[in-house]
């Protein structure tokens, strides 16, 4: 077995060849997740170094832990600095103030930072050892600030350069005086920027709660710990949060976790889909080694060799095979590791302290033992199929024929059936299995029975394509070698089947989901304009507009509706809601909002519109009361004037204006405008566009780049999926490469053949094109096929207004004529051996 592995190195190098890309991109995962993972903890240790005690206000205020990006509510202030300073054990405390949302205009009119790493505002603190001064000095003055270096090389400012920033406050002006930098001559933390003021600037426009702090850093005092510091200081502050720098930085870490876990599982996935789809290829290389060697292993049985030693022998091969792959994987899977790991960084525009890669025990472990065990499963039947091999074929000149397809076809037929009752099943979401249960496993049988039908379709298929080359000797040549061994074509083409049946799904999904969000904007949206803001920072974002804009907007000529929309969670009878605050009967008119009780008009102070859900949920209606407590506000009584039922452009609750005194943030977050007549819009679009012409952050857009914006989204999300389901894809066509290679090694004495009867070299390659091309146009049918099947089934499962179910046909059409070139390419290095084979020498060929 040893001597029989080395002595066919290329077909060595070819059986291993889908183990190690799968065992690459697999350990790839793990190792950038875990890079990255590290690079936050790293980050967040960094951060909180300096601190053994940080104290923060509890957050008791509606949607408090969902509204971290926005501006502080939950505050401290000058007698819980005093009564901290005050703790036996505190040898340092340093009163802080941060929040999200000071945003420096760059030279181009334009938020330096864009949609990247937050926009933060601090207030300085002489000392603080986390911050490092490298040029200039201090804020000393209402209209000065210092920046943080990256923020400064990306902006182009300098010292003594005068930049406008927007906080809680409108676009204003002011000088730097500074710039500074992080321990580790960093420029930033993690690509952020950072915007200092003076202590009681920053109180004024960041929190607008003038002599309130965020937090207080504590430094221990020599001999106490930071656990017994932390719980003298809670026992003095029982009503506020108290941790340890450690445990700062733990739940820092922890509250990145999440995306961390399902990034790294998302590439995980990808990878064993990779590594799945590689099974057929190990499963078809083994196959035909052990179809090309049955004299071989024939005649080890005539010498007295038993099933056990032979399918032993195989199997052992496949096993060594498979580790040896994988630990090639597993190198080159570090370096993708690294690779991806720079790239995610590029992507959220982050620089993390970890700069080379993590790897940890349990990826070398799992890489190492799954890619055996796929090798290992996919050459079982070969390996049975070798043990079976009597003496007798030693004697024979050709290989053992294959057997009939009546019993995989009937097979076949029933994991078919079983896949599709099962899809059903979950469309119709019958029974209490949960859908993407019943569907991922309809899903999987679905492949399953069409692999295994492959057979008995592939004869029909290529030759119903092969038509297509038939005006051409090789070309008629090459479409009945394609059916002559339909168990190898369907195997080949199954490869390629799954990979191409995952991108037309997730085709059909996007393209499903694109047509519902433009019906949506086209049932739901009468306003042929609306204001948007470029950043999004969540509930209570300091980023928008003055809402008294709303009165200007609806006052334009030509205008006969507009409302500014301003959001917060809220606090509706002990249950957090997030509620809107505008116009309502301009609402009611743009949005085609519909009562289900009482009416939907104007709202007076103290009233309330409740979406059905949120009525249904508090158990009110038309008539009742409900208490709502804003985050910076006194509980307030609202009268339920109206219940309405919500559709996708609305589906919150809507107050009146007046009652929005105590939402966290003063802008509006988006508008929308209503024009009379078409024919106007272009002049009311440039009025607005003069309105808002100060304030870079809000843009005007029409109903079509709405729906473009919305659309961003899924684009980029199929952009990412068909990316690393381009891994699929490219262990299929190497799959082609890989059968087409081991069939001329196969086909030598045939090949040598047709050369001396008078076919020339490039006859011979353009065969074994066509060939490859119809194994490749069929793997793509079917994936084709199935994939639109699943599609369909997912859309229709879902039931979702956003979606609306489309098949893309142009994006079907693509996909089949990728296919074609991914045959003719996969086919250029199989051609150029065949037909550089020695006529004399291939006919002499055993």
């Amino acid at each position: 077995m040893l001597r029989g592995l080395l002595t066919h190195k290329l077909r060595l190098a070819l059986s291993a060849l889908a183990v190690v890309l799968g065992t690459m991109f697999m350990s790839g995962a793990f190792v950038a997740g875990d890079t990255f993972a590290q690079g936050f903890t790293a980050l967040f240790s960094t951060v909180n170094q300096s601190i053994d005690v940080e104290v923060t206000a509890r957050d008791t205020t509606p949607g408090g832990q969902n509204a971290q990006l926005g501006t502080p509510t939950a505050l401290l202030d000058q007698q819980d600095v005093d009564t901290v300073s005050n703790v036996d054990g505190v040898a340092q405390v340093r009163p802080g103030v941060y929040s999200a949302g000071a945003r420096l205009i760059g030279s181009d009119g334009k938020v330096v930072g864009g949609t990247g790493p937050p926009q933060q505002g601090i207030a300085w603190q002489d000392g603080d050892p986390l911050i490092q001064l490298r040029q200039g000095r201090p804020p000393q003055a209402p209209d000065e600030i210092a920046i943080n270096q990256g923020l400064s090389e990306d902006s182009g400012f300098g010292l003594g350069q005068t930049a406008d920033v927007i906080t809680l406050q409108p676009r204003t002006p002011y000088r730097i005086v500074g710039i500074f930098g992080f321990p580790g001559n960093r420029p930033s933390l993690a690509g952020e920027t950072t915007v200092a003021f003076t202590l009681a600037q920053a109180q004024r426009v960041l929190l607008n709660a003038p002599g309130k702090f965020t937090s207080i850093d504590v430094t221990a005092a020599g001999g106490v710990s930071d656990e017994t510091l932390r719980d003298r200081i809670a026992a003095a502050l029982p009503d506020d949060d108290v941790r340890t720098g450690a445990q700062v930085a733990e739940e820092q870490q922890s509250a990145t976790s999440n995306f961390v876990n399902i990034l790294k599982t998302g590439l995980v996935v990808f990878a064993l889909i990779g590594m799945f789809t590689g099974a057929f290829l190990i499963f078809n290389t083994f196959s035909m080694l052990v179809a090309q060697r049955t004299r071989e292993l024939a005649l080890y049985r005539s010498f007295g060799a038993s099933r056990g030693q032979v399918n032993r022998s195989v199997l052992l091969e496949s096993l060594l095979l498979g580790l040896a792959a994988s630990i090639v994987g597993l190198g080159l899977g570090i370096l993708v590791g690294f690779i991806l790991n720079k790239a995610l960084q590029a992507i959220i525009d982050a620089m993390l302290p970890v700069g080379g890669v993590v790897v940890r025990a349990y990826a070398v472990v799992a890489t190492l033992a799954v890619g055996t065990a796929f090798t290992v499963v996919a050459a079982l039947i070969p390996a049975l199929r070798a043990s079976r091999v009597p003496p007798i074929a030693a004697m024979r000149e050709a290989v053992t024929p294959d057997k009939p397809l009546t019993r995989l076809t009937i097979a076949g037929g029933v994991v078919l059936g079983a896949g599709g009752l099962l899809l059903g099943l979950g469309v119709a979401d019958v029974g209490d299995i949960p859908t993407w249960l019943t569907l991922g496993i309809g899903a999987g049988l679905v492949f399953l029975g069409m692999a295994m039908l492959a057979p008995i379709i592939s004869r029909p298929l290529t030759t119903a394509a092969g038509k297509a080359f038939a005006w051409s000797v090789p070309g008629r040549l090459g479409a009945r070698n394609t059916g002559r061994n339909p168990r190898r074509t369907a195997v080949t083409a199954a490869a390629l089947m799954i990979g191409v049946a995952l991108a037309t799904g997730a085709g059909v999904f996007a393209q499903s989901a694109k047509a519902g969000i433009s019906n949506a904007f086209e049932r739901d949206v009468n306003a042929q304009l609306a204001v948007t803001t470029s950043l999004s920072q969540g509930p209570g974002a300091s980023v928008g507009f003055p809402p008294e804009l709303e009165q200007t907007m609806a006052a334009l000529p030509g205008v006969t509706s507009a409302v500014a929309l301003r959001g917060d969670t809220v606090n509706l009878n002990g249950s957090d809601r997030f509620v809107l605050a505008g116009d309502a009967q301009a609402a009611s008119t743009i949005f085609n909002l519909k009562p289900v009780a009482g009416n939907v008009r104007q709202l007076n102070p103290g009233e309330a519109l409740l979406d059905q859900p949120t009525a249904d949920a508090l158990h009110v209606g038309v008539g009742n009361r409900v208490t709502m407590r804003t985050a910076r506000g006194e509980p307030v009584t609202l009268d339920v004037v109206g219940v309405f039922k919500p559709n996708q452009a609305i589906s919150s609750s809507l107050i009146s204006s007046a009652d929005a005194g105590g939402f966290r943030s003063p802008f509006a977050q988006q508008g929308f405008v209503q024009v009379a007549d078409d024919s106007q819009v272009p002049r009311v679009r440039a009025e607005l566009d003069r309105l808002f012409a100060d304030n870079p952050e809000v843009s005007v857009n029409d109903q079509s780049q709405l729906i473009d914006q919305a659309n961003n989204f899924v684009d980029i999300l199929l952009g990412i999926v068909n990316t690393l389901l381009g891994l699929t894809i490219v262990v299929a066509v190497l799959g082609v490469v890989n059968t087409l290679l081991l069939s001329v090694f196969e086909r030598t004495r045939e090949l040598g053949l047709i050369r001396a009867v008078g076919m020339s070299r490039a006859m011979v390659g353009r065969m074994v094109t066509v060939e490859s091309i119809l194994i490749s146009v069929f793997g793509a049918i079917l994936g084709i096929f199935i994939g639109v099947g699943l599609g369909v089934a997912i859309v229709v499962a879902l039931g979702d207004e956003f979606l609306s179910l489309t098949v893309p046909w142009g994006y079907l059409l693509i996909t089949l004529a990728l296919a074609i070139v991914a045959g003719a390419i996969a086919a250029i290095l199989p051609a150029i051996r065949a037909a550089r084979l020695n006529v004399l020498q291939a006919i002499a060929y055993e």
